[in-house]
C-alpha cells in the first residue's frame, strides 16, 4: 500500500494550520513526521484518517482519493490519536472487542483477532483491567491494539511516544519495526526534535 499526500491545505478561519504539504510513504516502511507543537502534525493526521476535511489538496491510498472515498480509509487505515482512550470504565478486552465489532468482525473471527492483537501488543495479562487503571504506556499499547483490530495496511500514530518512559519508548519502537517488517505502512508524528 502507498499513501500520497498532495498539496494538503487546512485553514481554520484566517489561520493556516497546514500549508501545501506533500509527501508519500509505503508498505514496509516507517515514515516520521517531526515538528514542534502547533506545526500542523495532528491536523494533517486527522485529515489522513478522514476525521477532518482539507481546505485543499488530496490524500490517496493506492491511487484512490480518501477525500472522495473516506470509506476506503476506514477499511485500510488504523489511527492512534494523540489522546488516550475514551471509555475509561471498559476493560481492555471490552474496549478491543468494541472496536472489533465496530469494524464488522463477528463470532470466532472477532475473538481470534482480539486475541491476536492482545498478544501482539503485550497486554494479555491486562485483559480484565479497566482502562482508567492502566499506565500511560499500557494505554498506548491498547490504543495501538484498537488501530490494528481490523488488520489495516496503513497505521497512523499521532505522538505515540509522548509521555512514555524510555523503556516503553523502546518497546513501542520494536512493535513498530515488527509491523513495518510485516508489510504495514507506518506513519508516526513527534514533536521531540532531539
Amino acid at each position: 500500500m502507498r499513501v500520497d499526500v498532495q498539496d494538503l491545505v487546512r485553514h481554520f478561519g484566517s489561520a493556516k494550520a497546514v500549508d501545501g504539504i506533500s509527501f508519500s510513504f509505503a508498505a514496509g516502511h516507517i515514515c516520521g513526521f517531526v515538528g514542534p507543537n502547533g506545526a500542523g502534525k495532528t491536523t494533517t493526521m486527522r485529515i489522513m484518517a478522514t476525521l477532518d476535511e482539507p481546505t485543499a489538496g488530496d490524500i490517496s491510498l493506492d491511487g484512490t482519493s480518501l477525500v472522495d472515498h473516506p470509506e476506503v480509509a476506514r477499511r485500510h487505515l488504523g489511527f492512534v490519536p494523540d489522546s488516550l482512550p475514551e471509555y475509561a470504565d471498559m476493560t481492555v478486552l471490552e474496549y478491543l472487542d468494541f472496536f472489533a465489532r465496530a469494524h464488522g468482525l463477528r463470532g470466532a473471527a472477532r475473538r481470534e483477532q482480539v486475541d491476536r492483537v492482545v498478544e501482539f501488543t503485550g497486554v494479555g495479562g491486562l485483559r480484565e483491567r479497566l482502562l482508567k487503571d492502566l499506565s500511560k504506556g499500557m494505554k498506548q499499547r491498547v490504543c495501538l491494539g484498537q488501530a490494528l483490530i481490523h488488520d489495516p495496511g496503513v497505521l497512523i500514530l499521532d505522538e505515540p511516544a509522548a509521555g512514555l518512559d524510555p523503556r516503553a519508548r523502546i518497546e513501542l519502537r520494536e512493535l513498530l519495526f515488527l509491523l513495518a517488517r510485516a508489510g504495514k505502512a507506518v506513519f508516526i508524528s513527534s514533536h521531540i526534535l532531539a
